[in-house]
């Protein structure tokens, strides 16, 4: 969503879209965690709490703005004549933003990627005001690990290992990709 809500910001003006890119800028500067309240109220009344579905839309809210911003710069450094000339070839609008545009914004979408996985990874506080039972997180758990009877080792342990090891696995593979991602647009 936010891959093709930054093309739309960088390649096409419309009134307001200087606003709008601002409105997703904002949204980096307010935490998540100031609505908490609010949004455990709505997701109380629409039967969200507790539940996959409404840890993954909040995540996806709360990581919506770092996307939009990695890759707005990131399509702005690519030419639109690249487009036209997949346009003048016959290709749509999406056979040249999936073909041509997406393949070359590569290194930046790798860098969101990442951000956002670790960014949902880690993340504590929303999951422990809004899941409980059904919809548990590793950080979650590994906090759950500390209890009235002592602290259990080895299961807490094993748990960091599992939280840690998929992250370590993503960064060694997708390593070439991080500084490119992340200095893409930099340098003029």
């Amino acid at each position: 969503f936010g891959t093709m809500g930054a093309y739309g910001l960088a390649r096409y003006s419309f009134p307001g879209n200087s606003a709008i890119f601002m409105f997703f800028l904002a949204g980096l500067m307010l935490p998540l965690k100031l609505a908490v309240i609010p949004l455990f109220l709505q997701m109380r009344d629409f039967g969200l709490l507790d539940t996959r579905l409404g840890l993954i839309l909040i995540y996806t809210v709360m990581n919506l703005p770092i996307v939009i911003w990695i890759m707005y710069d990131q399509f702005n450094s690519i030419p639109g004549e690249l487009e036209q000339a997949a346009q003048v070839d016959g290709a749509s609008i999406w056979g040249a933003f999936f073909r041509i545009i997406l393949p070359i914004a590569g290194p930046g979408l790798v860098a969101a990627y990442i951000l956002t996985v670790v960014l949902c990874w880690n993340e504590y506080f929303i999951a422990l005001v809004l899941a409980s039972t059904n919809a548990v997180t590793l950080p979650f758990l590994i906090a759950g690990q500390v209890s009235s009877q002592g602290i259990r080792w080895w299961s807490m342990a094993a748990l960091t290992v599992a939280a840690i090891a998929p992250l370590a696995v993503i960064g060694i593979i997708l390593e070439r990709y991080i500084v490119k991602g992340l200095t893409a647009g930099s340098v003029k």
